[in-house]
């Protein structure tokens, strides 16, 4: 198994296809009202599974992060990747905490919102849902920068 630093780059490709993917689900579910239930449950699913994929990724990341100081550029590209990714944790946390936060609020109150405010918080959360598949794609721009451009890659000593 390669040391941890290594990992970086073939971890990073799964929260990315599941953060992305997770918000098109829940947008689907919406629009497929028979198959709202279960559609919701495998997005709540890759959201907390990406979720978790991340939270990794940024662990790798900071292992790679120590043997990639190397010149002003790289480092300053490394820094806006850093904090990119901070950035998309945190708004798919927000996103994963408030669905759960609903999903229990119905079952403890026994109880739905009305439909019209309903609708408004979901769209709501779809409109900061696509903030972080930005902020997704941000993050993997400026990774790509990083290896393309700078010609880094994670770990290398």
């Amino acid at each position: 198994m390669p040391p941890f630093n290594h990992l970086h780059p073939a971890i990073v490709h799964f929260p990315i296809a599941l953060l992305m993917t997770a918000p098109l689900l829940f947008l689907i579910g919406a629009l497929w009202p028979a198959q709202r239930r279960g559609i919701h449950a495998m997005a709540l699913l890759l959201l907390l599974l990406g979720l978790a994929g991340a939270l990794l990724a940024l662990a790798t990341g900071d292992a790679a992060e120590n043997l990639a100081h190397r010149t002003p550029a790289l480092r300053a590209a490394l820094d806006q990747h850093e904090e990119a990714a901070e950035w998309t944790v945190a708004i798919f946390s927000i996103l994963a905490g408030t669905w759960v936060l609903h999903l229990g609020a119905s079952r403890f109150l026994h109880r739905d919102l009305s439909p019209r405010l309903a609708r408004l918080l979901f769209i709501l959360w779809l409109l900061v849902s696509a903030m972080g598949v930005g902020a997704v794609l941000r993050t993997g721009h400026l990774g790509g920068h990083m290896v393309h451009d700078l010609h880094t890659h994670g770990g290398e000593p």
